[in-house]
């Protein structure tokens, strides 16, 4: 009897983007590609004044392929206990931000860049419209660096 060939199932490929920042520089550090699957994309298109963080997946002519709303995966600001029994949390300014996030994306063939867009990071403007603050060539591995 001969062995009938099982039939190839198509891999989910996310592509997996690691950044580092220094208060308002951004770095991409590394990229992998790895077999998971991703988030659904968040509508494609803005609000105009749309206030938050997100970040777009886009093609060589700027077509947005995907994109993702997130919380602010860059802290300037951490929620604190406070003695005020009104007010039990408040926000505290970290003095000198840095840190490190992840951001997970399909791994699509036609993505070239990827663009970053958040709101001011100081809290008292956390309702402002969000504007672009970081694009990264994906052509370029790991290269690429941005100024929020």
């Amino acid at each position: 009897m001969k062995d009938k060939a099982q039939p190839s199932k198509k891999k989910d490929l996310a592509l997996r983007l690691m950044f580092s920042y220094e208060g308002r520089d951004v770095r991409l550090v590394s990229r992998q590609s790895v077999e998971m699957v991703t988030p659904p994309s968040d509508p494609i298109r803005v609000q105009e004044g749309q206030a938050g963080f997100w970040y777009e997946l886009r093609d060589a002519e700027g077509r947005t392929l995907y994109r993702r709303v997130i919380q602010n995966p860059i802290k300037f600001a951490v929620e604190v206990r406070s003695d005020d029994p009104k007010r039990p949390l408040m926000w505290q300014k970290v003095s000198e931000p840095r840190g490190s996030f992840v951001l997970l994306m399909p791994d699509l063939k036609q993505a070239y860049t990827l663009v970053l867009f958040g709101s001011p990071p100081e809290p008292e403007a956390a309702a402002e419209p969000a504007k672009e603050i970081a694009r990264f060539n994906l052509t370029q591995v790991p290269e690429g660096k941005g100024v929020i």
